[in-house]
């Protein structure tokens, strides 16, 4: 289907929106009304009348007629078209949990008592929900939550379903220990998976952790290796009881409903928008950033302008994260010629040379980590707000800034030399860091105005590109425990038996040459291998996916990198890097 395309002699599809394990989402528009609605399209399109896929979205409209109640999506209407069905559903302007990232307790709470209310009712009419997760609640501009998509029953991780031989109702990360077990999901299951839900949006992880296998998730879940919330103040104590193993133990939906509504109807003096000193201290921030710099502090907001809650100093969905919205070359000018470039470098970096008048070559980055990083160097830490600052001792060729969010993701801004001129570092790092604040202080992280294409590696996960049979031929590998890099765009496993590391990373670079390696193929692709170049103590394996059009017409490449870090003679980690490289060049999608 395409945009202008009329569904059922009555829905003229705008745009598509979103789409599921169950599911594509379109805007449109009804012509016999005149009204917004979401239509939702099931994903078979052969013999719909007759697919098993046909019969669960009959039985989501089925479910969702039976409710009206404020928290749970409106269905219209049921539209049977060209052998396909279609739901017709309310349209609001939302945005899902998982898109909008972290909050503070007392939204949480807010959201969560909403949504409690909403599985009341859907329990009262018989039904069990059996996959609340975060990109199942949609949030609207003033706040309210919706509940939507009841057509599972069958497992999904994210939006990719599990082999058909595995038995679970949900998405590992918010099952309940029973279903992961094994056991029918009840109404009890779904006030796990709230609770796993607002516990994700407090803390930017499910109760049970992160994992790159989804059956490592589950196998968390069946055991009970539940994580206790630690940001939520009193909320805490509610999340933990939502979360308990035992079934019998959990409230009821309206008991989680009361508990919940208790916390939001408790005076507090932080329950309120962000307060003048707040933004003061910001914008105080980037006025003495500034001066130290030698640039101007941004205008102050308009009259009109809304203060923000310090919640919206987060990163929000990280895929559509802008570090390239925080780069200010007008800042930088002053320290030379400036070139941008946002199609070099990791797909979490956007750089900015800056060549010297004394003729160095500076690399000026604005990058993108998780809140799990752990900088190398140590620094001055400043409280600015709901932002914090910490200016880490500079190198010889390296200056940097770290800018910690809300909830604790890293802004990182450095300065590096790219050659062996003298050049002073720290004013540009410092610079780079006003620019950065100028943004950031009106609490809402920038998005990237162009979505990375269908084909880019952008789109996926480089910890789910290496399946278990390759991880294996690591040695001594911590399988269960990656470090994954902002976006998932990073994979970091550690040997429990050697000292070494194997990093998987996706990368943009101009095309590769003699000089980045002995060229050879893994996956029928070009490849070049070279020891040292990751340092001393490495070998890399550098994939190429897809040439594309960087900035203006220079031709970029992106890259698959395959790296191991070890004090092993180079000839070894180079065997092993061939060995794992090509299984998972194999796994890239076309380009």
């Amino acid at each position: 289907m395409r945009a202008g395309e009329l569904v059922g002699a009555r829905y003229r599809l705008e745009k598509k929106i979103g789409s599921g394990g169950m599911g594509v989402v379109w805007r449109a528009v009804d012509e016999k009304l005149g009204r917004v609605v979401a239509l939702k399209r099931a994903l078979a399109a052969d013999n719909a009348q007759d697919s098993w896929r046909a019969r669960q979205i009959r039985r989501e409209a089925k479910i969702v007629a039976l409710l009206n109640h404020p928290n749970v999506v409106t269905l219209h209407d049921l539209v049977d078209h060209d052998g396909e069905l279609w739901l017709v559903m309310e349209y609001l302007p939302t945005r899902s949990l998982a898109e909008i990232g972290t909050l503070p307790a007392e939204q949480v709470a807010r959201i969560g008592a909403q949504l409690a209310g909403a599985l009341e009712a859907v329990h009262a009419a018989g039904v069990v929900h059996r996959d609340v997760k975060p990109s199942n609640v949609l949030v609207t501009e003033d706040g309210r939550a919706k509940l939507t998509d009841f057509g599972i029953s069958r497992a999904n991780y994210g939006d990719t379903t599990l082999a058909h031989s595995v038995e679970i109702a949900g998405t590992p990360g918010y099952l309940a220990p029973e279903v992961a077990d094994g056991a029918d999901a009840t109404s009890a299951s779904d006030v796990f998976s709230l609770g796993a839900t607002l516990f994700t949006a407090l803390e930017g992880v499910s109760p049970v952790g992160s994992a790159g296998n989804p059956l490592v998730l589950v196998r968390r879940a069946a055991n009970g290796e539940i994580a206790t919330p630690h940001r939520g103040g009193e909320l805490s104590a509610v999340l933990s009881a939502l979360l308990r193993r035992k079934p019998s133990r959990r409230p009821d939906a309206a008991r989680a409903r009361q508990l919940l509504e208790e916390i939001v109807a408790r005076p507090r003096n932080h329950d309120r928008p962000i307060s003048a000193s707040t933004i003061a201290a910001a914008v105080i921030t980037v006025v003495v950033l500034g001066s130290a710099a030698g640039s101007a502090p941004p205008r102050p907001a308009g009259p009109g302008a809304r203060s923000r809650p310090e919640a919206l100093f987060t990163i929000g969905e990280p895929r559509t994260a802008d570090p390239c919205a925080l780069t200010s070359t007008a800042e930088l000018a002053r320290f030379g010629d400036t070139e941008p470039d946002n199609g070099y470098g990791n797909f979490n970096q956007c750089h900015v040379f800056v060549r010297t008048r004394a003729g160095a070559t500076v690399d000026v980055i604005a990058q993108l980590d998780p809140s799990t990083t752990k900088r190398q160097y140590p620094g001055k830490t400043e409280e600015h707000g709901a932002l914090t600052i910490v200016r880490h001792q500079p190198t010889d060729i390296e200056c940097s800034r770290t800018i910690l969010l809300a909830d604790r993701t890293h802004v990182v801004l450095r300065a590096q030399v790219r050659d062996h001129a003298a050049a002073d570092l720290c004013p540009m790092a410092d610079a780079a860091t006003t620019s950065a604040m100028a943004v950031l202080v009106r609490g809402v992280f920038p998005r990237r105005t162009t979505p990375f294409a269908d084909t880019s590696l952008a789109q996926l996960d480089a910890c789910a590109l290496v399946d278990p049979g390759t991880l294996g031929r690591f040695p001594g590998v911590d399988a269960l425990r990656p470090e994954i890099g902002f976006g998932g765009w990073e994979c970091r496993w550690r040997s429990t038996t050697i000292s070494a590391t194997l990093l998987v990373i996706f990368k943009r670079s101009p095309p590769l040459t003699a000089e980045d390696g002995r060229p050879t193929r893994f996956g029928g692709r070009e490849a070049y291998v070279k020891p040292g170049g990751y340092g001393v103590r490495s070998c890399v394996a550098r994939i190429v996916h897809r040439e594309y059009s960087g900035l203006g017409t220079r031709s970029r490449f992106e890259l698959l990198e395959v790296v191991i870090l070890s004090p092993l003679p180079p000839e070894e980690l180079c065997r092993m890097v061939n060995g794992i490289a090509g299984p998972i060049a194999a796994n890239l999608p076309p380009a």
